[in-house]
Order: C-alpha cells, then sequence, then structure tokens
C-alpha cells in the first residue's frame, strides 16, 4: 500500500468530520458554513488542492490536541522532568520534520509531495499525542 493510499483510509478522515461538524452546532454563520463545505470535501477529495486542504485541516485539529497534552503533562510534572520534557519535545519536532522532509522527497516534488507531507506530519503528531497521554497517566 503507497503513502497516498494510507493517507486516505476513510477511518481516517472520519475523525475531523466529526469533530468539524461538532464545531459548527446551531444555526451555520458565514464563518462556520465554510468549515461544513470543508468538512463535506473531505468525505471524497477529488483534487490535489482539496487534498491538501483536507490533510492542513487533519494536521490544525492534531496539532492543537499535541498542544494540550504537552501541556497538561508539563503541569504533572517536577521541574527536573519538565525540563527533560522540553529537550525531548524539541528533539521529536527535529525528527518529525526531517522524517516528514524525507517521505515528501520520495515523490520527488510532484504535486503529491505537499500531501504526503502534511499527512506524514499529521500521522506522527497523533503518535506522538498518544505517548504523552501515555506518560500524563503514569
Amino acid at each position: 500500500m503507497t503513502m497516498f493510499n494510507k493517507l486516505w483510509v476513510p477511518i481516517r478522515v472520519v475523525p475531523i468530520l466529526m469533530v468539524m461538524l461538532s464545531i459548527t452546532s446551531g444555526a451555520p454563520t458565514q464563518e462556520n458554513r465554510s468549515t461544513v463545505d470543508s468538512a463535506n470535501d473531505c468525505k471524497d477529495p477529488t483534487t490535489s488542492s482539496d487534498m491538501r486542504a483536507c490533510e492542513n485541516a487533519r494536521y490544525e485539529l492534531v496539532q492543537h490536541e499535541l498542544n494540550a497534552a504537552y501541556q497538561s503533562l508539563l503541569r504533572h510534572l517536577d521541574s527536573r522532568q519538565r525540563q527533560k520534557l522540553r529537550t525531548a519535545q524539541n528533539a521529536w519536532i527535529r525528527f518529525r520534520d526531517a522524517n516528514t522532509a524525507f517521505e515528501s522527497s520520495l515523490a520527488q516534488a510532484g504535486t503529491l509531495a505537499p500531501i504526503i507531507r502534511i499527512g506524514s506530519l499529521t500521522e506522527m503528531t497523533k503518535a506522538r499525542v498518544a505517548e504523552l497521554k501515555k506518560a500524563d497517566f503514569q
């Protein structure tokens, strides 16, 4: 299975749709109407531009989860542990960025390269969120 196929497994698209739709409760305003439209476009994106927009939306959501998990964990650590977490997080960010640059380079700057890059960022960030949440419960 190629990296592109992994990005669009329907199960991975459903959570973003649920979150985006839950944000838009009540009568849709002009601002959240575009969110609903974007969510609908992510059900079956057909252009690389649509795919990129959907992946960007997924990444933005998981980035917020990462920030929340990181802050929550920091609150439960002593000063020595906080410093170690900051060091680990900075190293993880450098690794994540280098790894996604490598993965997207495999598309050799084609139109899928940005989609592969943001998809990789999203998946790696989701994994990091799970790691931080696990550490927060120990």
